[in-house]
């Protein structure tokens, strides 16, 4: 029972699967492919940059640390303002934005330039998943909601795939024309988001006391699914009565630690498996180090004693057939391990999906720079490709509980919060990579970053996640406290029985 006849999360939770969610899937998919291809951190991506200033260790560092600077900035200003003024409305000013810096890059020559430039793209399109991920996830039906949560992830490795191979077939391209080719999905995106492919999300709006619009959003929906919308507006409602709550509410009261403790634990776990994902995809076992230079070991650790021309030289050249053979495996294993990794979530459980994905990684990790160390290529890029999907599969999940845990008023920044921690392992990796190769082999180091998936699925068993497959997303906070009904205060929501 609730408030008024139905809960506005009721409405779209009943809803079946239909062209209303594929669409939304379709867009969603189409700004990770765009993010994965822009912020593709290996060495062939890398070159095409534009060369009009010269290669070194300092710059090549620094070029790849801008982007991420401000993708961090821009994750937790993206949520706040999603959380604040809406997601739909945040997307279309990202794309807009990031349209803009576009243009405005392509004069760009010098090495400061380039710094800024990629700063100002990591600020204007870095927020982008802080405000799909909770929007894509307030607008699915109940039943599966963890597969059609993840599956449309396959476009961060698609996209990384689609910048490693234009960057082996057309070497010389500039950077600038690579960022202007890429604007076209960003284009495509911002009409659809105009055309309200991707709608504002009705439990935001009704939210935030507008009623009358979010209503109208779900008559919108149902028309587009061809249903009737049986409730009229003053039957749809935003919250549920105690008596709705008491089921999850009893389960949540047994769980020892604050939503501060468990959003620590949250950001604490992405934060060690991102830094060794980041080590594996930077370090990629592409040649055997005893033989010739890796040219990746300049970009992941920046001081390793090797000759730095030669490696250089490496890096503005032709890659090998083998080089791109393992990174070509690997991301097109990660892109079909989502896709199982998402069909998996309709049999387990978050708990057990989540810690056994953190435990693969570890595993299959360790393998493959084992099989890099003895040469064994047709097996090193399998594993390569194994570890990647047991992360992402981590990462994504661990995702779907921060929307699955937060209540809509903060759902957006929680993810953003949790995204942004995974975006300062990118930057923390290099930089304790410069440390530990002044007094440790390359070896030695990546066996220590990989030993982080053991440190994060540790984590992993301290957080508590459910037992269960799928749950009901929450409008408001459950504990249903003082601060929660400040918040609601503010944000005009209120209670109306019919």
């Amino acid at each position: 029972m609730s408030d008024g006849f139905v809960t506005v999360g009721q409405c779209i939770e009943g809803l079946p699967i239909g062209i209303f969610v594929w669409e939304m899937l379709l867009c969603a998919f189409m700004g990770i492919f765009w993010l994965g291809a822009l912020n593709e951190p290996t060495p062939f991506a890398l070159g095409i940059i534009s060369t009009d200033w010269a290669y070194s260790e300092l710059t090549v560092n620094a070029v790849l640390a801008a982007m991420s600077v401000g993708n961090a900035v821009s994750l937790v200003l993206a949520g706040w303002l999603a959380d604040r003024y809406g997601r739909a409305r945040m997307i279309r000013h990202q794309l807009f934005a990031t349209m803009a810096v576009a243009v405005f890059i392509q004069g760009e020559k010098t090495f400061r330039q380039t710094l800024w430039s990629r700063f100002l793209l990591g600020v204007s399109s870095g927020g982008l998943l802080a405000a799909i991920i909770p929007l894509v996830s307030e607008m699915l039906p109940a039943r599966n909601r963890g597969f059609y949560l993840t599956v449309w992830c396959c476009g961060r490795p698609a996209g990384a795939l689609f910048a490693v191979i234009v960057g082996c077939i057309l070497p010389h391209l500039e950077w600038t024309s690579f960022v202007l080719m890429m604007m076209v999905p960003a284009v495509i995106l911002y009409v659809l988001c105009r055309l309200d492919v991707m709608p504002e999300s009705p439990r935001f709006l009704y939210l935030v006391g507008e009623r009358e619009e979010g209503f109208y959003t779900l008559l919108e929906i149902y028309d587009k699914e061809m249903m009737c919308l049986p409730w009229g507006p003053e039957s749809v409602s935003l919250t549920t009565s105690s008596e709705d709550l008491s089921d999850t509410k009893a389960g949540m009261e047994t769980l020892p630690r604050s939503d501060a403790a468990v959003t620590a634990l949250l950001c604490l776990t992405v934060f060690f498996a991102d830094c060794a994902s980041q080590c594996m995809k930077a370090w990629v076992p592409l040649t055997n180090m005893g033989a010739q230079p890796n040219p990746l070991a300049l970009i992941a650790f920046p001081f390793l004693q090797v000759n730095s021309q030669q490696g250089l030289a490496l890096l503005q050249g032709t890659p090998d057939r083998h080089q791109v053979m393992i990174v070509a495996q690997g991301y097109m294993l990660e892109i079909c391990g989502v896709i199982f990794c998402a069909a998996i979530s309709t049999v387990l459980s978050r708990r057990w999906l989540i810690r056994i994905a953190l435990f693969l990684a570890a595993c299959l990790s360790f393998a493959s720079v084992f099989a890099e160390r003895h040469s064994l290529w047709f097996t090193a890029g399998p594993l390569y490709g194994a570890a990647l999907v047991a992360q992402s599969a981590a990462f994504n999940f661990l995702l779907v509980y921060t929307c699955e845990k937060f209540p809509t008023a903060t759902r957006a920044s929680a993810v953003g919060l949790v995204l942004f921690f995974g975006q300062v392992a990118k930057l923390f990796m290099p930089a304790m990579g410069i440390l530990l190769l002044r007094r440790m082999s390359e070896f030695a180091v990546v066996l220590t970053f990989n030993s982080l998936y053991l440190i994060a699925c540790a984590l992993a068993f301290q957080l508590p996640l459910p037992a269960y497959r799928e749950r009901s997303l929450h409008d408001i906070d459950e504990k249903g406290g003082r601060d929660s009904q400040r918040t609601r205060k503010r944000l005009g929501v209120t209670y109306q029985t019919v």
